[in-house]
């Protein structure tokens, strides 16, 4: 589980709005602030 505080309201937009293209990867041109979900999602890849 993961807690992000309120202040990163770009982040909470990335994450609410964020929409699979049916591949397995993220739709970019539905998903509102693409670049921070891939970043948030990026710095989770080694998290157990």
């Amino acid at each position: 589980m993961v807690a992000i505080h309120p202040r990163h309201n770009k982040l909470i937009t990335a994450l609410r709005t964020a929409v699979e293209n049916g591949e397995g990867s993220l739709d970019k041109d539905t998903t509102s602030h693409d670049d921070l979900f891939d970043s948030f999602r990026i710095s989770l890849m080694f998290w157990h």
